[in-house]
This record gives C-alpha cells, structure tokens and sequence, in this order.
C-alpha cells in the first residue's frame, strides 16, 4: 500500500453491496487522499459549493502562515472522484504522539461538505477519515467545528457522526454571535440593551463616524491595535505585518471598521467575512485615552447596518466561555448588544493503539 494511495471505505463499486448495517447500499465508496500539487483551484471550486465552508477552510487564507510554521497536510474526500469533503489540517507532535488536526492556524476547521451527503454518507466519510490516519500509524484525529448556524442550511449532522464514530467531546466553547435579522436600519435600537443605545446616540451627536477600509486604514487600525494590546500586556494572534498580508491577500473578505472622532481613530474592529452567512469579529480594540468614548459600541452599531444589509445573517463575536473558564465581563459586553450564544466545539477520536506504525503501514519501515 503506498503511503499516498486513497483510503476506502463504503460499498464498493456493485450494485449489490451491503451496508456494514446490511442495508441494501448504494454504489461508490468514499476514498481518502492527500490534496495533490496543483489541487488549489479544484479546492477552491468545490469549496464555494460546501454547505459549511468558511474563510478558514481558505487554502489562500492559511497560506498566510510563514513556511514551515505548521505541517499541513489538508485532505481531500471523493465518492466516485466526485470531491464530497475537504479538510484543512495537518500534523501535531506532541510527547511522540502524531495527531492530525483541523484545523490548523485557523479557528474552526473539520470537513467542509458537500450538501448532498446524507447522514450515512457522513458517518461513511468520518469513518473513511478514521482509517485513512489509523494507516498512516497517526495516533489521533482532533477536529473543531463551528456552530452550526454558520451553515447554509443548519444542520447537526456531521457532529453526530463524529459522535457515533467514537470522537469525543474534549471542548466547548460559548459564542456570542449577533443576530441580523429585523428592521432595516437602525438595529442597535432594538438589540442593544438602553445603555448601549443611549450611548450610541450620544457619541453620533458628538460627531463620531465609523469608516471601513482595507490595507488603506491599517495605519489607522493599528494605534488602537497597539494601545489595546500593549494595555493587556499579551501578544495578539497576528503581527501588523501578517495583518498587512491578510488585507492585501483577501481584500474583499477581510475588513477594517474604525470609529472616528474628528481625525482621531478612538476604536476599531476586524472583521472576517467568513462564508455568505456569517461575519467574524476577531479583533475589537480601544484607544485607552478615548474609552469613554465608547467607540466600539458605535462600530457595532454601524456593522449590524451594514452586514444585514450585505445579506449576512450572523456576527460572531467569538469566544467567552469554555472548560473551566467563564468571563463574566466579556459575556455581559456582548450580551448588552443583542449577542446570544452559541457552542463551537472540538472532537477527538484516538486510534486503537497498535504493535508499531509499521503494522499499520508497511511503505514506513525502513
């Protein structure tokens, strides 16, 4: 067997195969393989047609990532040579421990499907993906997927074959997305609790603007990215010039919206417009001088205008919570302007152990 040769599960090619359950089945098995050199622009096309892709599932996003900094290995799915799963992922090392994980430099991952894939064709292809890395001799597969509200059609399907499959549940995060949906204009006066209300009005009749732009606001961006995380004493997830590289590589999917009061930036927020449904704030900072100012509150105001109006039905706000851990200050924020919650979580499944990798894969002896 030959350590790039597609891995199959299902029914094989005859009519009159049976399903592990002994239900009548249907022709094709689901084969696993690497992505081959010169497979972007079939990831891309059949990305655009997944009922769950994301910017994070992007090979031109995560290639953003300085080379060598992760071991990718992203996956692909077919039935019949028919693309029906892509996964974004590579290998973790961890204490002799080789698990394949997904994703990698991004904050959701797993397969992104196919929307004709029922729910055995789902369980098929977790199961396709379990033996794909059991011969590979890795240990494990770690997957973390979005809401399912970031779908196109919502569906749990996909964490119920993880779950029938054997992966557990190793972590949970709550997320507080805003909902788009309602008037036409004017949203934060029905989303957003009185105080925050208030306070937008009364920064507009200061005079405060929210403007967006790309790599053209980044000077402005950054003096309030600096100040925030300078104030915090951590490091941010990207340096300015990643966040140069991000803005000028995907200009029409990731955004600057900054509150200004006069010519003084006194806020911003970056946003990732992940896939048609939702939009993800991963940044959202304040000049210490001008907090009082409460520019974020306006920026948000400004957003839900306009991402409602672009056809976006969900702002994710990100994390607030997870194992262990609940911050009640940062919960309350985002529940003050209209956020509800939602869990994003992270499957693992560990392969059986075995008397060596070369049991599982003769071609890694040697």
């Amino acid at each position: 067997m030959s350590i790039d040769q597609p891995i199959k599960i299902g029914l094989g090619g005859g009519r009159r195969g049976k399903h592990p359950s002994g239900a009548a089945g249907r022709p094709g098995a689901i084969s696993v393989a690497p992505l081959a050199a010169g497979g972007e622009t079939e990831w891309a096309a059949s990305l655009a047609t997944c009922n769950n892709g994301t910017l994070f599932h992007d090979l031109g996003f995560l290639a953003y990532h300085q080379a060598g900094r992760f071991r990718f290995n992203h996956l692909v799915a077919r039935r019949n040579s028919v693309v029906v799963a892509l996964v974004p992922g590579g290998i973790v090392e961890t204490g002799g421990s080789r698990v394949f994980v997904s994703p990698l430099g991004a904050s959701v991952g797993g397969p992104a499907v196919c929307p004709e894939l029922d729910s055995r064709q789902m369980v098929e292809l977790i199961a396709a993906l379990q033996d794909y890395a059991a011969a590979r001799g890795w240990d494990g597969l770690r997957m973390t997927l979005a809401p399912p509200i970031y779908d196109r059609r919502p569906a749990e399907t996909l964490s119920f074959a993880l779950f029938h499959r054997g992966f557990r549940l190793e972590n949970r995060w709550l997320c507080h997305l805003i909902p788009l949906e309602g008037s036409a204009s004017a949203r934060y006066e029905t989303l957003f609790r009185q105080s925050q209300a208030s306070r937008v009005r009364a920064q507009r009749r200061k005079g405060m603007t929210v403007i967006e732009g790309g790599i053209d606001q980044l000077a402005a961006f950054l003096s309030v990215f600096h100040d925030t995380y300078d104030r915090h004493g951590v490091n941010p997830t990207h340096s300015p010039a990643e966040l140069a590289d991000l803005l000028q590589r995907l200009p029409d999917r990731i955004r600057l919206h900054i509150a200004m009061l006069g010519d003084v930036a006194v806020a911003g927020i970056l946003v990732f417009l992940l896939n048609s449904q939702v939009a993800y704030s991963f940044y959202i900072c304040m000049s210490s001088q001008y907090a009082r100012e409460n520019g974020n509150i306006v920026i948000f105001a400004a957003l839900v205008d306009r991402l409602a109006q672009q056809g976006y039905r969900w702002l994710d706000l990100g994390p607030s919570a997870q194992i262990g851990r609940f911050n009640d200050g940062v919960a309350f924020f985002k529940e003050s302007i209209g956020a509800i919650g939602h869990c994003r979580d992270q499957w693992f499944w560990a392969a059986a152990p075995a008397r060596s990798r070369e049991d599982r894969c003769p071609e890694l002896a040697g």
